[in-house]
């Protein structure tokens, strides 16, 4: 009984503490929230911020990889409803531009994270995610001969660049609907090509 009750208040303690820094870091980035702030804010003691994250950039990568699962379980569900594997794709790519755009997506796991983490870390962190997820999905359209015989992890490499670029692009555009659009539309046709022998 006393074991559980140590249990739940520190997941308490951690849930109150990715709220507050979620808020904090989407709102207003890294460099800008102290760890002072963050304690203030989830209503907790700055030891239990060491305890749990071990400081300000434990907790920050804490909020990158929930950011990652929210982000790509959103672009595996539109693609779970296509009846192939470059229809998936395709899918993918719409999902992706429409979540990636949103200006605290952007802050979080565009600007920050790699900075705050470090390149290498964070492309760990994204190969179990987004860039793994298109691997898979590049991987099962070659299997399908719906793309041509290619490295599907070069593929992936490209393919993710120019949907990062695209989402940034979008994100600061004056006319969202438009460049989204187009830029969907390219990243098609960039597809397209990867089926081409």
């Amino acid at each position: 009984m006393h074991v559980n009750r140590k249990e739940e208040n520190s997941a308490r303690t951690r849930a109150a503490l990715e709220k507050a820094a979620r808020e904090l870091f989407e709102a207003r980035g890294f460099a800008a929230v102290s760890a002072e702030e963050l304690v203030a804010r989830a209503g907790v003691t700055r030891g239990a911020l060491y305890h749990h994250y071990d400081g300000k950039e434990g907790l920050f990568e804490a909020i990158v990889a929930g950011a990652m699962k929210r982000l790509n379980a959103g672009v595996q569900e539109a693609a779970a409803k296509a009846k192939d594997p470059l229809s998936a794709l395709r899918l993918g790519i719409e999902r992706f531009l429409e979540l990636a755009a949103a200006p605290r997506v952007q802050r979080v796991l565009f600007v920050d994270a790699p900075a705050v983490m470090g390149w290498t870390r964070w492309r760990e962190m994204d190969e179990r995610h987004g860039l793994g997820l298109l691997k898979q999905g590049i991987a099962a359209a070659i299997q399908h001969k719906q793309l041509r015989e290619q490295d599907p992890s070069l593929a992936a490499h490209v393919l993710l660049s120019a949907l990062i670029e695209s989402a940034m692009l979008i994100a600061r555009s004056t006319d969202k609907a438009r460049l989204r659009a187009e830029a969907q539309e390219m990243l098609f046709r960039l597809l397209e090509g990867l089926g081409r022998g």
